[in-house]
């Protein structure tokens, strides 16, 4: 089977097990095989579930045979990040406290996308519990970025990332909580949609913060995201936070019409303390934006100014909504180490050493939150929520643009129980968790050492086809995302 096969999208597939030039099995047995050679050197993969795939890769061929495929993604194979429950087999979350944990049920999406006839060909490398952007795991060891063997890939859904942007699969499933959904898409290459929150039932998905956490999914372009998604939505009955939104939501419907004539805003305040590589990129992908009929505006830095409001101090006497953006974010930090410390306390409490020191340390942190700061964060939360929200469905504005992360892919740390990184990272993606609107990111070039950048597209809620549209325009305008990287150290 041709090498290039690896690369291929989606709808390529599609084409090629419609027709039978391959079938299911045989794509099975490519992806195998690319996940055999270069895993051992990733560390993509922490368990590839060979039986299962052949099993669901033989139904699908005498579906497809039969001229009767169940979804678009009948017989593609998909990764699965570890935080999704898949029944018999460990979800450990990546943190030795759950590695014998065997769930009876699989989660919501992976259910739905076993029925949608997807091949599960294994569980992907995570950050420990998913706290964290390197997924330089303690207990599984480092994933490496395919782009530059000694970089980290992002995370905490960095075993997802390095899997597609090394062909190892063509769909990967990735959850975001403060970017860990976009930092890996945009670390190693690949695109990656944040959906609106509550739009995909997070049932069976291990948590690190219920009120921020999104099931996403990954893949090499936008246009297979919308697929994924289309197969991701749905009424989960168990998650009380699943948003009651229009199921049958065809994601790619309106994705091939242009965005003339659409205006997305740049903030200035996340564009401040950015890597020039990653600067240059995106005044170029502004540029092609440009070119392509989408109006360019600006929008002060500050959240007062955001939205043309008085200075309000109602929260606490020490935040005033005129201070920089990146200044307010921070005080939202109560909300997911309270939330995350709080799902897994009885282990912190009676076996700690279960978990590595890095992840530990900041948990520890959690326990000691107060419940008035975290309450004074969740009314913080919702307010940017409500400015952000307005600022899109009472203006011209139809859309936020920014750099998905001010740096790119830093060197893997020689200990992995050390955690302390860039503070910068996760600054402009987790925003847009606190506001709970649908967030892309998509490649958009490289730095002078070759590392990706990526570019991040956000839009009202409920609005992700437009997101998506707007990515799958741009990706018909670049082919960054057709970039393959170099396995190189």
């Amino acid at each position: 089977m041709d090498q290039n096969i690896s690369f291929e999208t989606v709808k390529t597939l599609r084409t090629l097990l419609d027709t039978g030039e391959i079938t299911a099995s045989q794509l099975l047995d490519h992806t195998l095989s690319e996940i055999s050679h270069t895993n051992p050197t990733l560390n993509s993969f922490v368990l590839v579930t060979e039986s299962l795939a052949r099993a669901q890769a033989e139904s699908a061929d005498a579906r497809i045979e039969q001229g009767k495929p169940s979804s678009p993604i009948d017989g593609i194979p998909i990764a699965v990040k570890d935080l999704y429950d898949t029944a018999g087999i460990v979800t450990a979350g990546g943190t030795a406290a759950f590695k014998k944990r065997i769930p009876n049920h699989d989660s919501y999406v992976v259910d739905k996308l076993q029925r949608a006839g997807a091949l599960i060909v294994g569980k992907t490398n995570t950050h420990e519990l998913a706290l964290g952007g390197t997924t330089n795991n303690p207990h599984y060891g480092p994933t490496r970025n395919p782009w530059n063997l000694e970089s980290v890939p992002g995370g905490s859904s960095g075993g997802s990332g390095a899997a597609l942007a090394s062909g190892q699969v063509p769909l990967a499933l990735g959850t975001d909580t403060g970017g860990s959904v976009r930092i890996p898409s945009a670390f190693c290459g690949v695109t990656g949609h944040k959906p609106t929150y509550g739009l995909i039932g997070k049932t069976g998905i291990i948590p690190l913060s219920k009120t921020l956490d999104h099931a996403g999914p990954m893949a090499r372009t936008a246009f297979d995201c919308a697929l994924l998604l289309n197969q991701m939505n749905g009424r989960d009955i168990n998650d009380p936070h699943n948003i009651n939104f229009d199921i049958s939501t065809d994601f790619t419907e309106n994705i091939e019409k242009d965005v003339k004539g659409i205006t997305l805003a740049i903030i200035p305040s996340l564009l401040v303390d950015t890597e020039l590589g990653v600067t240059q990129s995106f005044r170029k992908s502004i540029a092609i934006l440009e070119q392509m009929g989408v109006n360019i505006t600006e929008i002060e830095s500050t959240a007062n100014n955001l939205l043309n409001i008085k200075d309000d101090r109602r929260y606490d006497p020490e935040i005033s909504w005129g201070d920089p953006l990146p200044s307010i974010i921070r005080n939202l930090s109560p909300i997911l180490l309270s939330e995350g410390s709080t799902y897994i306390e009885n282990i912190l409490r009676n076996e700690p050493h279960l978990i590595g020191q890095a992840v530990r340390d900041r948990m520890m942190k959690g326990i000691d939150i107060s419940v008035h700061d975290y309450i004074r964060a969740l009314d913080w939360r919702k307010e940017i929520e409500s400015r952000f929200e307005s600022c899109l469905l009472n203006s011209t504005i139809d859309g936020y643009v920014v750099p998905t992360s001010p740096q790119v892919a830093e060197p893997i740390a020689s200990d992995p129980h050390v955690g302390i990184e860039p503070a910068v990272k996760f600054r402009n993606t987790s925003i847009f968790n606190h506001t709970r609107q649908p967030s892309i990111s998509v490649p958009n070039g490289f730095n002078s050492e070759g590392l990706p950048t990526g570019l991040m597209i956000t839009t009202a809620q409920k609005n992700d086809a437009l997101a998506l549209r707007i990515a799958h325009q741009y990706q018909l305008n670049t082919d960054f995302h057709l970039s393959r990287a170099s396995m190189n150290g």
